[in-house]
């Protein structure tokens, strides 16, 4: 006779329309000590150093740099170390050949990956917070000349959010050693693609949006055209085309996930032509 592990009897039970634990609430448990895993790791700690230390080094270079370090700082740093952060965490437990250990566990790999979804709001909040800091610290020494938006500010955090999920779909879907690196390197070359498009409005199909324009000295030149509103959105769209295509490797209800993909898909292609000048 075969007796079920416990995980086999889990996912069996969860492909079968019902589960012995309510696998949202399994997901909420973990997704505290995941979220410490993301925000502790130290390829976060890195991206998060170097996003202080440009906070500090504002000073005397105009008032673009003031206003351009509040939308772009945490994309470029933060973000992009959190990508590789919250990617290693995920895969962990194949690169180390320890999936089994995790067998007699109630939760299956599903309400792990979920798990790992809702922790991306750590390094997120925890971005939000060293921003609200950043702002009153520039703000305090006079250094802005125009005042960055509620979405100007917001687009920070959407972007580290939307790092640690991709790293975490990347890591359901190809945990190949290199393949994040890979990832990466696409989305650099897609964000240089689209902010030399000619005129420079593609620049707002990217996850990268520097607003301030920039010229000669340090003089202060205004503001590219464009919806910061409707590009706050474009990005929370597009977060949620990370967390479904994250979810859809493991989850036992793929129409529902790929349904709530396209909703994704299609707000992002209307919110995304809806910021344009």
């Amino acid at each position: 006779m075969t007796v079920a592990l416990p995980q086999q009897r889990a996912d069996r039970a969860s492909r079968d329309g019902f589960s012995p634990v309510p696998s949202l609430r399994v997901a909420a448990a973990l997704a505290v000590p995941e979220a410490w895993r993301i925000v502790r790791h130290p390829v976060a700690l890195v991206g998060l150093t170097l996003h202080l230390v440009l906070f500090a080094s504002v000073a005397d270079n105009g008032p673009r740099d003031a206003f351009d370090v509040m939308s772009t700082a945490s994309t470029f740093f933060y973000g992009v170390f959190v990508f590789f952060a919250a990617n290693l965490v995920a895969s962990r437990t194949r690169r180390e050949g320890s999936r089994e250990l995790l067998a007699p566990l109630a939760a299956g790999e599903h309400e792990r990956t979920l798990a790992l979804c809702l922790a991306s709001l750590g390094p997120t909040l925890l971005n939000a917070v060293f921003n609200a800091g950043g702002y009153l610290m520039l703000e305090l020494r006079g250094l802005f000349e125009v005042h960055p938006t509620f979405w100007h500010i917001a687009q920070g955090p959407l972007t580290v959010l939307g790092a640690a999920l991709l790293g975490i779909m990347v890591a359901r879907w190809a945990p190949y050693p290199g393949m994040a690196l890979v990832v990466m390197v696409a989305m650099f070359a897609w964000n240089i693609w689209v902010s030399n498009d000619g005129d420079g409005d593609g620049g707002l199909l990217g996850t990268y949006v520097s607003w301030a324009v920039y010229g000669p000295g340090t003089a202060w030149y205004g503001l590219y055209p464009g919806s910061p509103a409707w590009h706050v959105a474009y990005l929370a769209s597009l977060c949620g085309m990370a967390a479904a295509g994250a979810l859809l490797r493991t989850t036992p209800h793929r129409w529902r996930v790929l349904s709530l993909g396209a909703v994704a898909t299609g707000c992002a292609v209307a919110t995304g032509w809806a910021q344009l000048p």
